[in-house]
């Protein structure tokens, strides 16, 4: 986390540098008459330091506000880092800074403060321009608290990794920096921290339309999504019977249509996957692990498998998921049964552990 701080210092330095220069980069006045415009993609940079240039695009000069907060505790997270450790330097990071939810409280006990007050038949004297001024205030005050909240979440997981240096898409950022200031949820803030941070380390992960489906997305509907993704074998599909239609679990048919709803999933009745069988066993990748096909005496060459597919939004944000909870063993029995017929066997596999799936 120190190390990350003064990442951001020294970045936010080279950057009011290179703003300094930027004219005469983009003139060719310096730099032996080549232009910044001809980005040489082999020269690595600090990740955090291209997140600078992400934010400063997305915001312009009000950047350096978030990243003078973070020099201004530079010192004492690294005192705090030093003397007790990494909880209470997340601690000192967090204290001071004003979440949004922590405004809308503030705002929303003073409302009722006002309104029980016995001076509350005065407030009619307000002016509607002092009304608006202290709505905009509050609604300012709140974005800025979401983005900085993002941001910071962001640098924690670029740390200090190098990426490519590349140009940075305007549009993305313009798309991104006004979606995200008005998420408050502390859910919602740590993916869109994930996505800001995948998107600087390989431009281009996370498109327009992934950007918009977020934007739409509740924090229920984020966590269904989420919890679909057990499910995911591949990396884009869910194979799903249709013994799986009426189960009780997260998998049931409703949930489903939410997802293809959402655009996250693509389903059809007849929509399947052929897996040709070059081998007697065949592996696919599943949740911490992967599930094998064992082919038995007589197996087919191929087997058609029902599915549903991720979109390419869904696969998107699938890279941002990490599984949760214990594989759920009914869904794998119920797969067990439906291969039964094409003569093959399932085990799931996590490192060395082989658990042989046996049906009912």
């Amino acid at each position: 986390m120190e190390s990350v701080a003064g990442n951001l210092i020294e970045s936010h330095t080279l950057a009011v540098q290179r703003d300094a220069l930027l004219p005469r980069l983009v003139s060719g006045e310096v730099n032996g008459g080549s232009s910044i415009m001809d980005i040489d993609v082999n020269v690595n940079v600090r990740a955090i330091e291209k997140l600078v240039d992400y934010l400063a695009s997305g915001m312009g000069s009000t950047a350096s506000f978030f990243f003078s907060r973070m020099v201004a505790r530079r010192d004492a997270e690294a005192r705090v880092i030093t003397a007790e450790g990494e909880a209470e330097a997340q601690r000192i990071l967090t204290e001071g800074r004003a979440t949004s939810m922590q405004i809308i409280a503030a705002a929303q006990a003073e409302a009722r403060s006002k309104l029980i007050s016995p001076q509350a038949a005065l407030q009619g004297e307000v002016t509607i321009g002092e009304l608006i001024e202290q709505r905009v205030q509050f609604q300012e005050e709140k974005r800025l608290a979401n983005i900085g909240s993002v941001v910071a979440q962001a640098a924690q997981e670029l740390g200090d990794r190098e990426v490519q240096d590349h140009e940075v898409d305007h549009d993305w950022t313009a798309r991104f920096f006004n979606d995200v200031q008005d998420v408050s949820s502390e859910e919602m803030q740590r993916l869109w921290a994930k996505v800001l941070a995948g998107e600087v380390n390989r431009p281009g992960q996370f498109s327009l339309r992934t950007l918009d489906t977020l934007h739409n997305m509740s924090v229920g509907e984020a966590k269904l999504f989420a919890e679909a993704c057990n499910y995911v074998a591949a990396g884009r599909m869910i194979i799903y019977t249709d013994d799986m239609h009426i189960m009780g679990n997260n998998l049931h048919f409703g949930n489903i249509l939410k997802l293809a709803e959402l655009g996250l999933i693509i389903w059809s009745p007849n929509l399947t996957y052929t897996a040709e069988w070059h081998s007697p066993d065949r592996n696919m990748a599943f949740h911490r692990g992967h599930l094998s096909f064992q082919g038995l005496p007589g197996s087919l060459g191929m087997t058609s498998l029902p599915i549903v597919r991720l979109t390419t939004v869904g696969r998107e944000l699938f890279g941002l998921t990490e599984p949760q909870n214990d594989i759920d063993m009914l869904y794998l029995k119920l797969l067990a049964r439906f291969l039964k017929q094409d003569k093959r066997k399932l085990s799931y596999v996590v490192g060395e552990s082989i658990t042989e799936i046996k049906m009912w």
